[in-house]
């Protein structure tokens, strides 16, 4: 009986002995440590002939993608700012300074579809990093397509103004030199990016329909008139041009011109005394209409028809300045 107990109680110890050693074989291995890829830290890549490169590191892929493009373009912007700093070259009448803005300006708009990324790598679970290359030469030439486009365009727009009226003249070619000038930074931008690249054809175009802005606004004139009621609203208006830079001339001749009819219904009999003033105006350019309308104007009467002018020339300059002279008396004029 002892001799079968003695046998169970060493099969129990040697059972125990087996499972605790299992159990101490089955503790995993230490995990080694991350080793992050040496791109990451070290410098990009220098941008050259055929490639420009950016890197990102942000919460996703997406977003690192966009923070390396980000990347690129600020690069180049820089490289391409240093380069016209350094340019002594005299850009005509162009302001240094305005076309550094503007350059700045014209760097950051330009979107780059054609890269590739090169490598990616996830840090951690909050972190991503990517690096991306683009061929630059498709890049300058999307630009310089670009450029052509818009050049071509303002052409056309230049070439449709044949027989048109002083108004339709003057507004066009301010728009027009103004989308010539938004040229100036893209010319510069591809003239860094392509050594090749003559950028003197576009600025002699950005120039020439500057000039010819230039010599239209000169050319503008307005003159206004009216009858004896309408002495005060043409004072008005002529003072409004002029203070916005447009020549008021005194004859009609090669001139806009505004003319203003006003006619009054005065109420001067009842309690509630009303003066109803219908200001008609008419616009022409060699006596082609090409603007007006009519302007109802209600003041209180007070005794004296001189007040009621008074009052109402006080309100329509307030009229013109809230909302605009085109609003008040029906021209179309590009201030």
């Amino acid at each position: 009986m002892l001799n079968k107990l003695f046998k169970s109680f060493l099969f129990l110890i040697s059972t125990a002995l087996i499972f605790s050693g299992c159990g101490g074989s089955s503790a995993a291995p230490a995990a080694k440590p991350k080793v992050m890829p040496a791109w990451i830290s070290a410098p990009l890549p220098s941008d050259n002939e055929k490639f420009m490169y950016g890197i990102g590191i942000e919460s996703n892929r997406e977003t690192a993608i966009k923070a390396a493009l980000s990347d690129m373009i600020a690069k180049l912007g820089t490289t391409i700012e240093s380069s016209f700093e350094s340019n002594q070259e005299v850009q005509g009448a162009y302001a240094k300074s305005t076309i550094k803005n503007q350059i700045k300006s014209g760097v950051s708009k330009i979107k780059i579809n054609n890269y590739r990324v090169v490598k990616s790598y996830k840090i951690n679970y909050r972190e991503f990093a990517v690096m991306i290359e683009t061929d630059k030469q498709k890049l300058v030439k999307g630009l310089k397509e670009n450029l052509k486009a818009q050049k071509k365009s303002i052409m056309q727009k230049s070439a449709s103004l044949k027989g048109s009226d002083a108004l339709t003249r003057y507004n066009t070619k301010k728009e027009l030199s103004q989308e010539a000038s938004k040229l100036l930074s893209e010319t510069f931008i591809i003239a860094e990016l392509d050594k090749s690249f003559d950028k003197q054809i576009y600025l002699d175009f950005i120039a020439k329909k500057q000039k010819e802005f230039l010599i239209e606004s000169k050319n503008l004139k307005f003159y206004v008139s009216g009858n004896k009621k309408s002495a005060k609203f043409v004072d008005s208006i002529k003072n409004y041009l002029a203070q916005n830079g447009f020549n008021v001339a005194n004859s009609k001749k090669n001139a806009i011109e505004i003319k203003i009819k006003t006619t009054d219904n005065i109420n001067r009999s009842s309690s509630m005394r009303i003066a109803v003033l219908t200001m008609n105006v008419s616009v022409f350019d060699n006596s082609q209409r090409i603007g007006g309308k009519s302007v109802i104007i209600k003041e209180r009467y007070n005794g004296s028809d001189a007040n009621v002018y008074k009052n109402a020339s006080i309100h329509l300059e307030q009229d013109i300045k809230s909302q605009g002279i085109n609003e008040v008396i029906g021209i179309n004029l590009n201030i």
